[in-house]
């Protein structure tokens, strides 16, 4: 019979915390003992698997309780039972609990193989929107976690802060052993100063997602050209066309200002590569060119001219272009690999349906030009302030392992860090990451500069200055090069 009470406003979850932490207290579980499995739990109280882990990661933030990977969630203590010798406590701040498996399964290994030497995780979840400003935040006040996630594109100003220790400082042998196992371009993402100072942990990339079945039942191809975005654009814009597949008024989505943070800059900075341009090359700034006043106007066409795009997505979340395109209000979108679950997830599609349904490609190009393709992700940092480093980078090590990595991705939908696990999975012809693994070849990254948020910034401001007709590209191009310029210190390249 379930103690839960849903004739009260009391969440569900708060009310099971309620119950396990009233537990603890009148010593019913006592330190070390091994509470119910989520399963468990949710069949006891009669409620769903989220209430549940809502619930006991609180309890664990808390203190309370204890997760160790492989063996279950216990109340909290201060020794191992298998050994007797006092578990090191790591302090892990991700983002959401998918980024508890590789660290889970690399404890588990740790824990198998050093009996006398026992770790255990501690997580914190910050939203990935807060997650930068949090860690900023607690490295303030001197309570940074032993280790975090961190896009990879904050890790230059985090290091050139000393935020973080380059692992090369924790163990040289460390870098000799991984230098050619990751992608050149997420290496050049991970370093600062030419030293590794973080573990790549996903290659996501961004690119095109279209309707792959859509596109056949019309006649058509995958753009890889502007010319060919705008043919099939026009088309899907037909009244009977869009009337056919119930398509939004606008039938393209992307994310398109300020409102969609780094996002904005991670699925249209690739706009300005395929035209042959960029932002900062060989420590110069180098975006005002024709080239990059050519991208920003293709784009602001894309709105304002051929009505392909909505106005509305400069206030798109991160998230905007890919519902659009899962709930089938748009044919083709803007957007990253790592959206590949979420739109399965949003359209009710299995593996085989989104396999058949959507096809995904670089960037189309300007004429005469290449298409292009962003390469970032997630990585794992350790902190200055880390009371254990060197087992924090030993549990790095067993988490950058071909198989921990591998069965990572298969599980989230995100490309690996390492060469081989992305080969590994397109041997086995595993679905969408075996797809799309030949763009990781022409992929590039963002800047890695320490002052990379505020030049982000900026490049989202001028964006949405074109998009919405503010200031033309031919005028916004320039300041922006300017303001970049004052804000990195760098000179300018005008080309």
């Amino acid at each position: 019979m379930s103690l839960i009470d849903r004739n009260t406003p009391i969440p569900a979850y708060f009310q099971l915390k309620a119950y396990l932490k009233q537990q603890i207290q009148d010593g019913i579980w006592q330190p070390g003992d091994k509470i119910p499995t989520e399963a468990e739990l949710c069949e006891r109280f009669n409620i769903s698997r989220t209430p549940v882990r809502q619930a006991l990661k609180e309890l664990v933030f808390e203190g309370l309780l204890t997760r160790t990977a492989g063996r279950g969630t216990f109340v909290a203590q201060q020794t191992d039972e298998r050994s007797g010798s006092a578990s090191t406590i790591l302090n892990v701040v991700v983002s959401d609990e998918r980024w508890y498996e590789p660290l889970e399964k690399a404890v588990e290994v740790w824990n198998r193989d050093r009996l006398d030497t026992p770790i255990d995780l501690h997580f914190t979840q910050v939203p990935l929107g807060n997650l930068r400003s949090y860690l900023v935040e607690v490295v303030g006040r001197g309570k940074a976690p032993d280790i975090s996630l961190l896009d990879s594109v904050w890790v230059a100003g985090f290091a050139e802060r000393h935020y973080i220790q380059p692992l090369t400082d924790i163990s040289s042998i460390w870098e000799a052993n991984h230098q050619e196992t990751f992608f050149t371009a997420l290496l050049a993402a991970n370093c600062f100063n030419d030293r590794l100072c973080s573990m790549p942990v996903t290659a996501d990339i961004s690119g095109l997602w279209y309707r792959r079945d859509w596109l056949d039942m019309e006649g058509l191809t995958p753009p890889a050209t502007w010319e060919q975005l705008l043919s099939v654009g026009r088309h899907f814009q037909q009244p009977e066309v869009r009337q056919r597949y119930g398509l939004d008024q606008h039938p393209m989505a992307l994310v398109g200002g300020r409102a969609g943070g780094e996002t904005t800059t991670y699925q249209l900075l690739p706009f300005l590569w395929a035209a042959g341009a960029d932002l900062i090359v060989d420590d110069q700034v180098v975006l005002d060119s024709p080239e990059s006043q050519q991208a920003l106007h293709f784009l602001a066409s894309l709105v304002q001219t051929e009505k392909l795009v909505s106005p509305e997505v400069v206030h798109y979340a991160w998230d905007g272009a890919a519902q659009m395109f899962a709930q089938g209000k748009a044919a083709l979108a803007i957007g990253g690999s790592y959206e590949s679950f979420f739109i399965r997830a949003q359209a009710g599609w299995d593996d085989a349906a989104f396999l058949e349904k959507v096809g995904f490609g670089p960037i189309p190009a300007a004429p005469g030009k290449q298409p292009a393709v962003l390469v970032g992700g997630m990585s794992y940092v350790i902190y200055h302030q880390s009371q254990h480093p060197v087992e924090a980078l030993g549990l790095l090590d067993l988490a950058s392992s071909e198989e921990i990595l591998g069965s990572f991705s298969v599980h989230t939908g995100h490309y690996p860090s390492l060469i081989k696990a992305v080969q590994n999975l397109s041997k086995a012809g595993n679905g969408f990451l075996t797809e799309a693994a030949s763009l990781l070849d022409i992929a590039r990254s963002r800047p890695a500069h320490p002052d990379y948020a505020r030049v982000s910034e900026q490049f989202q401001l001028l964006v949405e200055n074109c998009l919405t007709g503010r200031v033309s590209a031919t005028q916004a191009v320039p300041h922006t090069a300017e303001m970049i310029a004052a804000i990195t210190n760098l000179p300018q390249k005008r080309l």
